[in-house]
């Protein structure tokens, strides 16, 4: 009886502990957002106070300006808005993933959104900044049997716009890293180390228990 009420107390406090682990680890403050790079100010510049679409001067004259008045347009008039950034993708731009520079554009302009970069022939990511409503993502290039065109990426995206406008979403995005999937991930991932730690060291402590007993026992 003794024994299992030790491995219930180790159990317990490794649980706690574990869980207090978790959540120091998902804080911002051990977990910081990357510092502002060049790429992600000019962006923010370049969209300013009411553009929606943002083209790099590497990735000039891939769209047309017809396609790329046409993105805007349907952007602005979009609920919530959209806001293109087109770019080549680089590995040595500064940032982790399309998410940080997308969350650093979006904390420039002060203007919440779906913020969307495009790496044209190559990649899409999205990412709802400033706000929280219905799940919208879009990613990835154009169907491989697709020949990439900036025709075919802008009615791509266009067709994106349109199903990401009337999403139910309020103003407003959970401060909590990102890292582990805001508040509810924290608290998930807070249980689970909790947890495993605590069954883990439940375990060791009533194993430990078990053989100096053997011992005793046979001296």
């Amino acid at each position: 009886m003794r024994a299992r009420v030790v491995g219930l107390l180790i159990t317990l406090v490794l649980a706690v502990a574990g869980g207090a682990v978790a959540w120091r680890l998902a804080s911002p403050a051990v977990t910081p957002d990357p510092p502002l790079t060049e790429r992600a100010a000019a962006a923010a510049a370049g969209l300013g106070a009411d553009g929606h679409v943002y083209v790099d001067p590497s990735a000039s004259g891939v769209f047309s300006a017809e396609e790329l008045d046409r993105l805007d347009e349907a952007a602005a008039a979009s609920d919530p808005q959209v806001y293109f950034v087109i770019w080549p993708g680089s590995d040595q731009a500064g940032y982790g993933s399309a998410a940080d520079v997308l969350r650093q554009i979006g904390a420039e302009t002060g203007r919440p959104g779906l913020y969307v970069e495009v790496d044209p022939g190559v990649d899409v990511d999205s990412a709802d900044i400033g706000i929280e409503g219905e799940y919208f993502s879009l990613y990835g290039a154009l169907d491989d049997e697709v020949e990439w065109t900036s025709a075919a990426e802008t009615d791509r995206l266009l067709a994106a716009i349109e199903e990401n406008d009337g999403r139910e979403y309020t103003v407003g995005e959970d401060t909590s890293s990102h890292y582990w999937g805001g508040t509810g991930g924290v608290i998930t991932a807070g249980l689970l180390i909790g947890g495993l730690c605590g069954v883990g060291g439940g375990l060791v402590g009533l194993t430990g228990w078990a053989i100096v007993r053997h011992r005793r026992a046979a001296a």
